[in-house]
């Protein structure tokens, strides 16, 4: 089963595509993002037997280069100026799961323009059931023309007012700068501790926007786990509670473009 989202071209027609979207992102460094991108994709993958593909929107680089043994000839530089092929720059790591590598030059990520990103989608909707984006932390045009796509953004904090200010800027830039509908957030808090509960009530009602999940802090969990022990990271407290987190959020609506039937 294919979920249907709306692609939006400059011309201001829409065309259709075939995937449920999901953006993961966050302008601090550090806080889990691609963690959670992997998790998520394993989510879909696994547990509701869709065809699934993480995409790296980063040119800083990086991490999948190195965490999946990614050369820069297989990277979303040249998947987006020959979309229609895509499938050769892609790299499969499990069952119903592929991942595309990020830009390989940085120079690259600030030449591409809309109607190729645009393009690029197309054709992976007719392949996967759902993608999922990976961010950097500074917003360029092709992560807001991702962003603009997607069903549901995952807004990523930690439990810090600095954090939580942050990424409150950030809801609000993208609300009113780039008129990207707010009911597509979902804020969540990642390495979560247990007294951090009670501050985060209190920042929650001064942000006038709801944490929609957290996620605790798990010392013994490294996202090179994926490399070296994929079973390990699949039984990891931090993979549970994301599989739990997304869960939630298909059955309370709060994700209600994916009705979490396969």
């Amino acid at each position: 089963m294919n979920i249907g989202t709306e692609l939006i071209f400059k011309g201001g027609s829409l065309k259709k595509i075939n995937s449920f979207v999901m953006s993961v992102i966050s302008n601090k460094g550090g806080v889990g993002k691609t963690s959670i991108a992997i998790c998520c994709g394993l989510y879909f993958a696994n547990k509701q037997n869709k065809k699934t593909i993480i995409i790296e929107l980063d040119s800083s680089p990086g991490d999948f280069g190195s965490l999946f043994d990614i050369s820069n000839d297989n990277s979303l530089d040249i998947a987006i100026k020959f979309p229609d092929r895509f499938k050769n720059y892609v790299k499969n790591i499990q069952k119903n799961l592929d991942v595309l590598k990020g830009f390989s030059n940085p120079i690259n990520a600030e030449s591409i323009k809309e109607t190729e990103i645009s393009a690029l989608f197309d054709f992976i909707s007719d392949f996967y059931d759902v993608i999922i984006i990976d961010t950097q932390t500074v917003l360029n045009g092709t992560i807001i023309d991702a962003l603009k796509i997607s069903d549901s953004i995952i807004l990523v904090s930690e439990s810090t007012i600095e954090s939580l200010s942050r990424i409150s800027e950030l809801m609000t830039i993208l609300n009113n700068k780039f008129l990207i509908d707010k009911k597509k957030f979902q804020l969540i808090i990642n390495k979560k501790k247990f007294f951090d509960l009670f501050k985060i009530k209190d920042i929650s009602k001064i942000l006038d926007f709801p944490v929609k999940g957290f996620i605790s802090f798990d010392k013994r969990f490294n996202k090179n786990l994926i490399i070296f022990n994929r079973n390990s990271f699949t039984r990891s407290k931090f993979n549970i509670e994301v599989y739990n987190m997304i869960d939630n959020f298909i059955l309370s609506g709060v994700i209600n473009e994916f009705a979490g039937k396969a």
